[in-house]
Parts: C-alpha cells; structure tokens; sequence
C-alpha cells in the first residue's frame, strides 16, 4: 500500500511560483511598491484615463457602502478624532454652596460677627 502524500509541491528548477525578486525587507519597500503601483494608469469604463489611487477613491465615493464612504472621507479630510483633547491644567472654578447655618459658622470661624 502506497501512502500519498498531501500538500503543495516542492520547488523545482525553472518552477514559476519562485518569487525571484523576494518579499520586501521592510515596510518602507512595500510602501514605495504600492504607491508605484498607484501610480499607474488604468482606463475608467467612461474611457477616461487615470490613476489607480484615483479610480480606487472614485469607486469608495461613488460606493453604497457605509464603511468604504468613511474610509474616504477619512483620507480626503482626515480622520475624525475619536476622544476630545481638553487642557486638564487650565484654571478651573468651583462652586460651593453653603447652607444657612454653615454661612453663620463659616463667619464666626473667620471673625466676623457682623450678620448681613
């Protein structure tokens, strides 16, 4: 009984699944390749010619997806922000209130026996 057996097959001389050019080293090589890559031409189905980045934010725009229309106005004008920025050294005021009797012994603890 022969076993067989399963998954891809080894590479061999000459194989065309060999990535000769290799994967990219760092993350600054695969952002200049997808940006050449956007940068090339394609023809819209109106026969107009342009960018690929263009035709891809055409499509978002024009697009009945929720996700992919904020996913565009989000590169267009930038992202919403998600938590408000407040200066927590600011000067603040506090208000305190005081019921009638602790008026008249805030007054006497301060020396003033004048009541108003």
């Amino acid at each position: 009984m022969e076993t067989q057996k399963h998954g891809p097959k080894p590479f061999v001389k000459g194989d065309p699944r060999i990535n000769r050019k290799g994967r990219p080293r760092s993350f600054d090589e695969l952002r200049k390749l997808g940006q050449a890559i956007a940068q090339e031409t394609v023809t819209t189905s109106r026969g107009t010619r342009i960018t690929l980045a263009e035709a891809i934010l055409w499509s978002w725009a024009e697009s009945k997806e929720p996700i992919l229309q904020k996913a565009f106005m989000e590169y267009s004008f930038g992202k919403v922000p998600d938590k408000l920025e407040t200066n927590p050294l600011e000067e603040r005021k506090t208000l305190i209130l005081y019921y009638g009797h602790e008026r008249e012994l805030k007054r006497l603890e301060n020396g003033s026996n004048t009541t108003s």
